[in-house]
Parts: C-alpha cells; sequence; structure tokens
C-alpha cells in the first residue's frame, strides 16, 4: 500500500469519525423540548362539514424524533353557524308551535398524543406521524330563539327531552394521521407550517340524531403551525 492510499484512508477515516462524533455531540448538547401545534380542522361528517380548532402540547426527545404530549380540538357552534341539524318532533308533539326545529351540534376531544418525526433529505421538510387516544363528547343543542323554553325551565333540560334523554353523548376516540411539516425560514429550526390527515374512530359514543356513527370512520384534515423550544 503506497504512502498516498494510507493517507487518503486515513483522511476519509478522521472525516467520518468527525461527523458522526458532532452529530453525537449536537444530540447530546440539546435538552429535552417542548412543542406547541395550533391548528384549524375540517371534520368530513355524514353530509356535513365540520368546523373545529385546537391544539396539541408537550415534549420532544432530545433527537426530536419523538413527541409525547396531549391533543385537544372542539367544533363549536359560533364556527359552525350553518351548519343545521333537523329533528323532526313525533306526530302530534311540537315545541314552541313547531314540528320541526333546526338544532347546532357541538363537540369536544382531549386525548393522549405520541408521535414519530421522520425527517427527509430536505431538511426544511418533515413528516410527523402522530397516534392519539382520549375521550369524546358531543351532542346537538337548541339554537337562536328555540333557546328561550316555553316553561322557563334551562335549555338543557328541553334539549334532553326533545332528544329522549340522549342529545348528547360520551366515548372514546383513537386518531391515527400524518403531517407535512414545513420550516418557514432555513435559519429557525422551531417554527413550521402544518398539513395534515387524521383517520378517527369512536367506541361507544351514541346519541339520538348523531346515532353511533356520526363521529365514527371519519378523517379529518388540518392546518396549522409547529412551534418547538
Amino acid at each position: 500500500m503506497s504512502t498516498r492510499t494510507s493517507i487518503s484512508i486515513i483522511f476519509l477515516a478522521f472525516i467520518s469519525v468527525s461527523g458522526f462524533s458532532q452529530d453525537a455531540l449536537h444530540t447530546m448538547d440539546r435538552s429535552i423540548g417542548f412543542y406547541f401545534q395550533p391548528e384549524y380542522s375540517a371534520m368530513f361528517l355524514n353530509k356535513h362539514v365540520g368546523n373545529a380548532v385546537g391544539f396539541g402540547l408537550g415534549i420532544s426527545s432530545k433527537n426530536r424524533k419523538w413527541d409525547v404530549g396531549i391533543r385537544y380540538y372542539g367544533r363549536s357552534g359560533p364556527i359552525n353557524l350553518h351548519d343545521d341539524y333537523l329533528l323532526e318532533l313525533p306526530e302530534g308533539e311540537t315545541y314552541k308551535g313547531s314540528s320541526t326545529i333546526t338544532l347546532g351540534a357541538d363537540h369536544g376531544y382531549l386525548g393522549l398524543e405520541v408521535a414519530y418525526t421522520i425527517r427527509l433529505k430536505n431538511e426544511r421538510i418533515a413528516i410527523r406521524i402522530p397516534v392519539s387516544f382520549g375521550q369524546l363528547g358531543a351532542g346537538f343543542y337548541l339554537r337562536g330563539e328555540d333557546r328561550y323554553t316555553p316553561d322557563g325551565a334551562r335549555t338543557s333540560v328541553w334539549e334532553d327531552r326533545l332528544q329522549g334523554g340522549t342529545d348528547a353523548g360520551f366515548g372514546l376516540c383513537s386518531e391515527f394521521g400524518a403531517q407535512l411539516l414545513y420550516q418557514v425560514s432555513g435559519k429557525n429550526e422551531h417554527i413550521h407550517v402544518m398539513l395534515g390527515a387524521t383517520y378517527l374512530n369512536t367506541y361507544g359514543y351514541e346519541s339520538f340524531l348523531g346515532g353511533t356513527d356520526f363521529y365514527n370512520n371519519k378523517i379529518r384534515a388540518s392546518t396549522g403551525f409547529r412551534f418547538s423550544f
């Protein structure tokens, strides 16, 4: 083996070891991180598209590949003003003189989330795979002037009475999805734009108007930001 070849091998080995050492030291220098991920969602439900807002919050591993935290999002009335659901009362029964009532719907979810992030060759792009499991609560409610009940009783009493005692329901919910993260600035790794899609299933949820499948076996599309520290 020539002297020139030996020197080349040693030089390449030194570069490889140095690069590995720098990566290892970079990971060791990092501490556990935190992330906050606000988002807007479109929920594709039975003949309806519902708007929802929420966030993810938690900690990231030192190599920033794993997240563990909580996920919350809700589908409230004020951001679903034109999302109408008709309740037809039994024959001979009326509410304030009408046999048909227009209801609104709301929903909330809170669960634990674990996610794994895959960095692509383009360092500004990553794929995040979140899995979440928690509790869902959802129901249908009187809106507008209908909230002023004919006998002065609480609105919730009439909502329950008109819907057979099951105006709302609770159950467990699981979510599995994928999110595309794009680093906004090449010089700032702490802010990303997020686009995602999530598949959700419910277990045990049932309501008078929603039945058992209103939120079950559905897709949720989302967009938002990710702030990591």
